[in-house]
This record gives structure tokens, C-alpha cells and sequence, in this order.
């Protein structure tokens, strides 16, 4: 990109001018700061000087620094553990003043935008940045944003579906996805929105989609739950009870899914035998869902567990082949985690 080697090239200038003083070449780049300004990338050069100065930082300050970003952290955490309270109590009027309260405080703070050469995102664990690259394939660098986003708009957002707020809701649901695409909880919840207002057309082509995302076998199971009672809403009973079935093999405790076997049993009047494999494959292609997880996500999954069992990254390994047993109960993948070498830490 002709902005990244503009933006390396201004910050090679930069870093040329810096004196191994820490108290001078603080000074000077808060001039550089300054300088740039008024230029057309001044974000991405004030980030960069901003990390040049954070390194410049003694190790006392830097704990410091990290604190008090800690504790601004508590406050928010706090502020969010008391509007999960307050729902649990049904106080939805406090829970609400509290929520939106936050979600002005970090709207007004405007930080964390993406620029020219970063994008700042929110992920919860390691595999939805991996499958945000994988299937998104961005050009610029991805950067954390210290902001609990996803967590703060997940519960904005099912507050909001709660007061039947549903347009509000999906608004505030987007914005957390805005920070974490991949986010299978938050994607849940936003087309939960549709299934409640009654487009269940549009409920269901969001549920195919969210296959993609689904690393969970809980999440596939919810996702076969989706499928099933969109089915049921067609009368379309052996699809439906195909999609419960498989869900039930995902999550074998599902009170849902065994509820909504029964009903369609009490609504036919007859036991609908669970398909074959054959039959499966069929009602799959024929509307666009995978029988099972994800390809890609397996694939994945899978693949960064290979890769790290070879580079020794133990931890690393079998987290993510973790993952891939768990949506396939492959029994070599199991053997293959237990041979597993013991991190240090374990040992212990």
C-alpha cells in the first residue's frame, strides 16, 4: 500500500532524529506530534509516535500507566457486572440508565477508530482473530482496543431486546460487531431479533451464515435449533426433525431440542424417524446449510493445531486442535492432545 510506505517513510525520518535521551526524545516527539498535525495521515503518525513515547517510558511508570488503565478497566467491568445484576433482579429502568450511561461515556471518547493502516477490533480468544483472517483477509494491521466494546454492546443490546426494543437492539448488536465480526454470541443475539419480530426468512439466511463463525459445538447446535424451527414454521416436519437430531449430536442435553421433538410428535401425531445420511446431504444442498461444522472452520482449527505441535508451541496446540475435537469427536484428534507434551506450568 502507498500509505504504509509513505507513513514508514515519515517515521524513518522520525525515528532518525531520536537521541537515546528519554527525557529529550519525549520533548521531540511531542514536536513531531505537533508537526504532523495537519497532515493527511496525522492519525496514524500520532499513534506511531505515541507508541515510539510509550517505549520511552520507564518500567516504574509503565506499571503506573498500566494501573490506572487497569482500574479505568474496573470501573467499566463494574459497571457492567451491576447492569447484569440489575436484569437478574428485572430492574430494567436501572439497568438502562446504567448501560447507556457507558455506552455515551465510550461514544464520546471516539477512540480506537480504524485509519488508514489499522483496523482496532475486540476478540475474545485467539481462534475469532484467526477466522476474522480468514475469512475477511484484511490489508491493514489488526490492533486491539483496550475498550470491553463487544461486552458492552452485547448487553446494551439484550437489554434492549428485553424492553422489546427490538430496532434499538439491533443497531446496538451491529456496533458490537462492528468490533468483533466473528463474535458468535453477539451474531446469536442479533438474529434472535428477527426470529421474535416475526421475518423468519430473513432468520434463517443469517442462520446459514452463521455456520461460518460457529467453533462451538454449542453454537452449531444453536444454529441446527435455528434451522429446526424454521422448518417447524413450514410444516416442513422431516427437515425439522433432521435439524434437531443434528443438533442433538452437537449438544446431547438440549431440554430445546427434545421439547421441540415432542412438540412436532404431539403436532403430526406420528414418530418421524431421524434420516439417514443420504437423506441429510440432501436437505443440506438443497437449502444451503452444512451437515456438521464448518469446512473452514475445521480446516482451521486443524491446521494452526498441526502447525504449532510442529513449532513446539505446545499451549498453542492444543487449544486449537481443542477445537477441532470438539465439533468432531475424532478420537485420533483426542489421542493426538493427550500425546501432548505438558507445559511447564502444568506440570506444576
Amino acid at each position: 500500500m502507498n500509505e504504509k510506505k509513505d507513513l514508514d517513510s515519515i517515521m524513518r525520518d522520525i525515528t532518525r532524529g531520536l537521541s537515546g535521551d528519554p527525557k529529550a526524545d519525549m520533548a521531540y516527539l511531542n514536536e513531531q506530534m505537533e508537526k504532523y498535525k495537519d497532515h493527511e495521515m496525522n492519525t496514524e503518525i500520532l499513534r506511531a509516535c505515541g507508541r515510539l513515547q510509550y517505549g520511552l517510558i520507564p518500567d516504574d511508570k509503565k506499571s503506573d500507566l498500566e494501573r490506572h488503565i487497569k482500574n479505568a478497566h474496573s470501573g467499566t467491568d463494574a459497571a457492567l457486572e451491576e447492569v447484569r445484576f440489575n436484569i437478574y433482579k428485572k430492574d430494567f429502568k436501572k439497568a438502562l440508565n446504567i448501560i447507556e450511561a457507558l455506552v455515551n461515556k465510550v461514544e464520546a471518547l471516539n477512540a480506537f477508530e480504524d485509519d488508514r493502516l489499522s483496523e482496532y477490533h475486540v476478540f475474545n480468544e485467539v481462534f475469532e482473530e484467526c477466522l476474522y483472517m480468514l475469512r475477511e483477509k484484511p490489508e491493514k494491521d489488526l490492533r486491539r482496543a483496550p475498550i470491553p466494546y463487544t461486552d458492552i454492546y452485547m448487553l446494551y443490546g439484550s437489554l434492549l431486546v428485553e424492553l422489546k426494543r427490538y430496532e434499538e437492539a439491533r443497531a446496538a448488536l451491529k456496533k458490537g460487531l462492528r468490533w468483533n465480526p466473528v463474535s458468535f454470541p453477539i451474531t446469536s443475539e442479533y438474529i434472535e431479533t428477527y426470529k421474535i419480530t416475526g421475518d423468519f426468512e430473513k432468520f434463517f439466511d443469517l442462520t446459514k451464515e452463521a455456520f461460518k463463525i460457529a467453533f462451538r459445538s454449542k453454537d452449531v447446535a444453536r444454529c441446527y435449533r435455528n434451522l429446526g424451527f424454521w422448518f417447524v414454521e413450514k410444516k416442513l416436519w422431516s427437515e425439522a426433525v433432521a435439524c434437531y437430531h443434528i443438533s442433538t449430536q452437537f449438544e446431547p442435553d438440549s431440554k430445546q431440542a427434545q421439547s421441540e421433538l415432542y412438540y412436532i410428535y404431539s403436532s403430526t401425531g406420528q414418530i418421524i424417524r431421524e434420516p439417514s445420511w443420504e437423506q441429510l446431504k440432501e436437505i443440506g444442498e438443497a437449502y444451503g446449510f452444512p451437515i456438521g461444522a464448518d469446512n473452514d472452520v475445521l480446516s482451521l482449527s486443524f491446521s494452526l493445531g498441526r502447525k504449532a505441535l510442529d513449532e513446539g508451541a505446545y499451549d498453542a496446540a492444543g487449544y486449537f486442535l481443542s477445537i477441532t475435537y470438539d465439533l468432531t469427536g475424532d478420537e485420533k484428534i483426542a489421542e493426538t492432545i493427550n500425546s501432548i507434551p505438558k507445559s511447564d506450568e502444568e506440570r506444576t
